[in-house]
C-alpha cells in the first residue's frame, strides 16, 4: 500500500474518530509509587513491624496481576515512630524523590490531620492510613482521604447500639489522651444519651505507661455495667481489663478495631489466665483465618507461609495488617480503573475513581460487596474472644451504618 499525504492524513482522521478522542501519545512510567509511613519505632512499632512485610507481599502479589495498567509498583516504607511530624517529612521527601508516586499511606490520625492542607494541586495524592478518624469521611474537605472501614464514630455507635440491645443502662470511656484516643468520645456521649445509656466515666489515660490501679479505682467508683475502650494498639487495653478483673469488677469490655488483635489476646492469656474471656468488640473485616469464603485471604496465607516461615506472619495475619492491606486495595483499585479509562493517574481522578466503588467484592476482607460512602465503608460485625479456643468468633451479624 502506498501511503501519500492525503491517505495518511485520512487515516489518521479515521483513527481519531474511533477513538473518540484526539489521541495523546504518553510514555509509561517504568513503574508507580506508592510510599507509605509506618511505626517501626516508638509506642506502637510491634504494629508497624508486622505490618511492613505484609506491604511488600502486596506488592509482589499486585505485580503478578500486572501491576496498574500493565505498570508494575513499588512500595516504600519509612519509619514515622509515630511521629506526625516525621511521617509528613517522609511524605514530603517522597514527593521530592519519587516522580511516579500515585499514592501514599499514612501512619495516623495526627499526620493525616497534619497533612490534608498541603494535599493541594501537584502535591495531592490519593492518601489511604492507619486511621479511622471520624473527620477525614469527608469528601468535601479531604478529597484525597478514605477509610478502608467504619469511622470510630461508626464504630463506637455499633458498640453502644449492641450495650442498649443487651439491656445495658451505663458505660464507661476510657481512651488514650491521643487525637486516636479522643476522636469519637464527644460523639459517642451524644448517642448514648439518645440510646438512653448514661455516661458514668470519661476517663483519659497515657497511650503507654499509664496509671492502670487509679484507672481502675475510679472505674469501680463508676458502677458502669460496660467499658468501651479507645485509642490503643498493643498496651494499656489489655492492662485495664486485667486490672479490672483482679480488683473483682464485673464490667464487660468493648474495644474498637485496634483493640482486636488476636497476638495481644493469645499473649495476654498465656501470661495473665483468661481475664480476656468475653472481652468484645468492632471488626470491619474478617479475620485472617476464616478464609473459607475469602480467596484474597488464601492467596495470603500461600505467600505467608512459603516467605514469612519461622515468624507470626507465617500462619496468621494480624487485623493491623489486614487493614493496611484493604486500604492498599481499595486505593490500587480505584488506580486501576482511572488506568483502564486511559485517565493520568492524578490524585483528582483516583480519588473520582475510588467515590464511585459500588458493590465492590474485595476477595474476602468484608462479608460481601462494598461501596464506599462519604470516602468510608461504614461495614462491620462484633466479634468476641474465646480465652479457650485463642479466637475471636462473630457474635453478631454483618451490618452496615450510614
Amino acid at each position: 500500500m502506498t501511503m501519500n499525504r492525503r491517505t495518511f492524513l485520512a487515516t489518521g482522521t479515521a483513527a481519531t474518530a474511533a477513538l473518540g478522542a484526539p489521541m495523546i501519545l504518553r510514555a509509561q512510567p517504568s513503574e508507580y509509587v506508592i510510599a507509605s509511613s509506618l511505626p517501626l519505632t516508638g509506642p506502637f512499632a510491634t504494629a508497624g513491624q508486622l505490618v511492613s512485610p505484609g506491604f511488600k507481599m502486596f506488592e509482589a502479589l499486585v505485580n503478578e496481576d500486572g501491576g496498574i495498567g500493565g505498570v508494575p509498583i513499588r512500595i516504600t516504607i519509612e519509619d514515622s515512630g509515630y511521629d506526625p511530624a516525621v511521617a509528613l517529612a517522609n511524605y514530603q521527601r517522597a514527593l521530592a524523590t519519587e516522580p511516579n508516586l500515585v499514592m501514599y499511606y499514612g501512619d495516623s490520625t495526627g499526620f493525616m490531620k497534619l497533612v490534608a492542607p498541603e494535599l493541594k494541586g501537584e502535591n495531592a495524592r490519593l492518601m489511604g492510613s492507619t486511621s479511622f478518624a471520624s473527620d477525614l469521611a469527608n469528601p468535601a474537605e479531604n478529597p484525597y482521604q478514605y477509610l478502608p472501614g467504619p469511622s470510630y464514630e461508626d464504630q463506637v455507635d455499633i458498640l453502644l447500639q449492641n450495650i442498649k440491645d443487651a439491656g445495658g443502662s451505663t458505660v464507661a470511656f476510657m481512651f488514650s489522651n491521643t487525637e486516636f484516643g479522643r476522636d469519637p468520645i464527644a460523639h459517642g456521649k451524644a448517642k448514648a444519651e439518645e440510646l438512653g445509656i448514661e455516661v458514668v466515666l470519661e476517663e483519659s489515660t497515657k497511650v503507654q505507661g499509664a496509671d492502670i490501679p487509679t484507672h481502675v479505682t475510679k472505674l469501680a467508683q463508676s458502677g458502669a455495667e460496660h467499658c468501651i475502650l479507645q485509642g490503643y494498639v498493643t498496651g494499656v487495653w489489655p492492662q485495664l481489663i486485667g486490672g479490672a478483673r483482679q480488683f473483682g469488677l464485673p464490667t464487660q469490655f468493648h474495644g474498637t478495631f485496634w483493640g482486636m488483635e488476636k497476638l495481644i489476646a493469645d499473649r495476654v492469656t498465656a501470661e495473665a489466665g483468661p481475664v480476656l474471656d468475653g472481652y468484645s468488640g468492632v471488626m470491619p473485616y474478617r479475620y485472617s483465618y476464616d478464609d473459607a469464603d475469602a480467596p484474597i485471604y488464601q492467596r495470603y496465607a500461600a505467600f505467608q507461609k512459603a516467605n514469612f516461615a519461622g515468624t507470626p506472619l507465617e500462619t496468621y495475619m494480624p487485623t493491623w495488617g489486614l487493614q493496611g492491606l484493604c486500604s492498599l486495595t481499595l486505593g490500587v483499585e480505584a488506580l486501576r480503573r482511572a488506568a483502564e479509562k486511559g485517565l493520568e493517574l492524578t490524585a483528582d481522578n483516583a480519588a473520582e475513581e475510588l467515590a464511585g466503588i459500588t458493590d465492590y467484592d474485595t476477595g474476602g476482607f468484608f462479608g460481601g460487596p462494598v461501596s464506599m460512602v462519604g470516602n468510608k465503608i461504614g461495614t462491620g460485625r462484633v466479634y468476641t474472644y474465646d480465652a479457650e479456643g485463642g479466637l475471636f468468633t462473630p457474635s453478631s451479624d454483618w451490618f452496615t451504618v450510614s
